[in-house]
């Protein structure tokens, strides 16, 4: 398909990324993917870090600004008024509002999930609250876990609901590395609730008085990308690691990751590797499965928002292996955050320039930006308030 030639005439050039693949016990290149087949679309800018990026069932695209401020774009434009506000939210290095997810039967009880750091006097915590979406904004907050240990660095908070309806939260570990292995604390850890904060009765430490029970697996660093994969319900998570390190793991229940006892390609016993580490760091944010029709040649690949990488990273998965690699727009845009598929089968994804400290602003920054196959027509689907 000439519209997607890109795929085809991938551009084999040597880069200073590369990455441990677990399994083949070497270091690959990740090879830069040709991008002429790409049309690429600004949808919104002057944006501050727009964190988290999801459609509506109308539609329309909403998704949350790291400054407390969660917008709509809509018909092809961006809502002026914000739909919802946090006032004097904490903004650190990498702090405020960000993780956001509709829950999966939204289109019947319009129920909405969001993370932001807030204060606590002089100190600074973590909360995942649920809301309803009701005429643009939201309203009956419920707090599902609060007070969270938060610092300006290693925040995680990538919130998806899995197949299982159930809801998994990312948490990093809050600049305290040995948080990650106490299972006393929440830090460096993925979290697994029902939709009403309670604690699902399988959890894997429900019966554990010494760990807490919200915790499916600890050891992590800093968990920004959480997907399951179509089909086989595969948990899958990237994360960010020390001086490189950076990692892609498969989550098992109860397991524990290493962090900071292990990590790049160091082993332990009762710990787990990672499917492929990386070095130097790529910075990779949201993850997801492609699943549209659009590109059908990134059918089933796990694609990876880069934010140090700067740029999108394609996975080809065998089974649990991964057997290939490419990197798209390598610092055409700057940082990537959030990577999602669109309800017309497009791509859309923002950058996150605005953050301090790695972030380099550029006219226009932040933006929402849509990919679709050259020669597509530049229209945007029609939606309707909800």
């Amino acid at each position: 398909m000439k519209t997607l030639k890109w795929f085809i005439a991938v551009c084999f050039i040597a880069v200073t990324l590369s990455a441990f693949v677990a399994g083949k016990k070497a270091r690959i290149s990740i090879a830069i993917a040709d991008t002429t087949g790409f049309k690429v679309d600004t949808l919104a800018h002057d944006l501050v870090v727009p964190w988290q990026l999801v459609f509506l069932p109308d539609n329309s695209l909403l998704f949350t600004e790291r400054n407390g401020k969660l917008r709509i774009f809509r018909n092809g434009k961006l809502v002026d008024r914000p739909a919802f506000v946090i006032p004097d939210i904490p903004q650190r290095n990498k702090t405020g509002l960000l993780g956001l997810v509709l829950h999966p039967d939204f289109i019947h009880n319009r129920l909405v999930y969001m993370a932001n750091d807030y204060w606590q006097g002089t100190k600074m915590r973590l909360q995942i609250v649920r809301y309803e979406f009701r005429n643009d904004t939201l309203i009956k907050p419920l707090v599902i876990r609060d007070n969270i240990h938060a610092n300006q660095n290693h925040t995680g908070c990538r919130l998806v609901f899995g197949p299982d309806k159930k809801l998994y939260i990312t948490t990093g570990d809050a600049d305290e590395a040995i948080l990650a292995q106490d299972l006393k604390a929440l830090n460096g850890k993925i979290l697994r609730f029902n939709d009403d904060g309670t604690i699902p009765a399988d959890n894997p430490f429900i019966n554990n008085d010494t760990a807490r029970k919200e915790i499916w697996t600890y050891g992590h660093r800093n968990p920004q990308g959480l997907v399951f994969q179509p089909g086989t319900n595969t948990l899958f998570e990237s994360e960010h690691g020390p001086t490189g390190g950076d990692e892609i793991n498969i989550i098992k229940k109860g397991m524990n990751y290493g962090w900071p006892i292990i990590h790049h390609q160091l082993t332990k016993e009762g710990m787990l590797t990672p499917l492929a580490e990386f070095t130097p760091s790529i910075g990779p944010s949201e993850a997801m499965f492609y699943k549209g029709d659009r590109f059908p040649q990134l059918k089933g690949k796990l694609l990876v928002a880069c934010m140090r990488g700067e740029g999108i990273l394609i996975l080809t998965l065998n089974s649990d292996k991964i057997v290939g690699q490419e990197i798209i727009f390598k610092e055409k845009f700057g940082r990537i955050r959030s990577l999602i598929t669109g309800p017309d089968g497009y791509i859309y994804m923002s950058t996150t320039n605005v953050d301090p400290a790695e972030g380099k602003p550029r006219p226009g920054d932040d933006l929402i930006l849509r990919l679709r196959p050259s020669g597509t027509e530049n229209t945007l689907f029609s939606s309707q308030k909800i």
